[in-house]
């Protein structure tokens, strides 16, 4: 039980003094996920011998997940639709082809540079470091100096391809799991299934809950003292009922965002909506401390020349090439059409993923697992440092 207190404590001691030097930090280019990243590496380090103190994170699944979806839910809010309806064009188009084409070249890569490993071993690989984290590009999304459209791209993007890739994703690990071949039919029909449920209930529950709170809001119903986290409760309740039903609870909390930024913004106080980000990005630092820890202790013995060679094709060429194909024929300039194609970080959803990867598929290879927790790693380090991109 001391092992625990311990964990809590170093935990909970970073948190306070990460936020009590906040802003110093960051002059420092030093991000909230380095932060707690760096010391959740070092916390294993020095409590590894020789008590060999860690812990089981796959015991903090579900936190992980409503945290990414409370993320989703309030990257999504706090977007500018006006923006995007005059610039849908570049998130469609980082959506339908970047993405696509980011996860056929990263199996295609997995193919040369391990080709003993099984192809849908490799294809789901490549899908786990498909999506992307607007969280770790936070500096460059709130950056007034770069134009609007290209932040909102960003940020769009980041919200949906985690949603988008859940299907998919599952598909692979039921065929890997049940040694079947990939069905493109299916995969349709499990795509539209996970993206039409999140849609319903995102509409459905996401309406209702909204008008009821104006109705308290009207009449003067609540107390003041339990509307503090009004924003969390709604915004988990939406993935947690769309997770029931059978679809993409991350979808849904994203696309009920939306609606909140275009229907209910005016009728909600902003602190609320400032709580609710304020938690979300309070419960991301722990997240990342507890990768720290269990990414230590999993790449303790090193990793092979080619597992560090896939980590930074993923990070580089994966992503940089489709999105530059994708974005060909349209009227940005290089410079942001460069900026769109590296700031696709790799974060919580690829966290979330690797999780279930690892407790779902039997005799998945240690190096496949390898490079996913390396080029998340190498993602929240790069991404970090120049996400303050002038």
């Amino acid at each position: 039980m001391e092992n625990e207190y311990a964990i809590f404590v170093a935990i909970t001691s970073l948190v306070i003094v990460y936020s009590l030097f906040a802003k110093r930090i960051g002059q420092l280019s030093i991000t909230g996920p380095m932060f707690m990243l760096f010391f959740g590496f070092c916390f294993a380090y020095f409590f590894r011998a020789p008590n060999h103190l860690e812990f089981d994170v796959s015991a903090f699944q579900i936190y992980i997940e409503l945290t990414l979806a409370l993320i989703l839910f309030g990257d999504a809010a706090k977007a500018k639709i006006s923006v995007l309806t005059h610039s849908y064009a570049y998130p469609l188009l980082l959506l339908l082809i970047a993405m696509p084409l980011t996860f056929l070249f990263g199996t295609y890569i997995g193919t040369i540079l391990f080709p003993d490993e099984p192809f849908i071993h490799l294809a789901l690989l490549a899908i786990i470091l498909t999506p992307t984290d607007a969280a770790l590009s936070s500096n460059f999304i709130d950056n007034q100096k770069i134009p609007a459209q290209t932040r909102e791209a960003v940020n769009v993007e980041s919200g949906l391809n985690d949603g988008l890739a859940v299907p998919v994703f599952l598909l692979l690990l039921y065929s890997a799991s049940n040694q079947q071949t990939i069905n493109l039919t299916n995969t349709l029909m499990i795509a539209v299934k996970e993206i039409g449920v999140a849609v319903i209930v995102a509409v459905v529950v996401s309406i209702l809950v909204f008008k009821l709170v104006i109705f308290s809001e009207k009449y003067r119903l609540y107390n003041k003292q339990n509307e503090v986290f009004i924003c969390v409760a709604i915004a988990i309740l939406i993935f947690l009922v769309a997770q029931l039903f059978g679809g993409s609870g991350f979808f849904a909390a994203f696309t009920a965002g939306l609606l909140f930024d275009f229907k209910f913004k005016k009728a909600f106080k902003p602190q609320r909506l400032s709580n609710a980000h304020a938690l979300a990005n309070t419960c991301a630092l722990i997240i990342w401390f507890i990768f720290g820890n269990f990414a230590f202790n999993y790449l303790i013995d090193g990793v092979s020349l080619l597992v560090l060679l896939y980590a930074l094709c993923a990070l580089t060429v994966m992503r940089i090439i489709p999105v530059l194909l994708s974005l060909l024929f349209t009227q940005l300039n290089l410079k942001q059409r460069f900026l769109l194609a590296w700031f696709g970080p790799r974060g919580l959803a690829s966290v979330v993923f690797t999780l279930i990867l690892l407790q779902q598929l039997d005799g998945v290879s240690e190096q496949l697992i390898d490079i996913a927790i390396l080029t998340i790693i190498l993602s929240v380090f790069f991404h970090g440092i120049s996400s303050r991109v002038k």
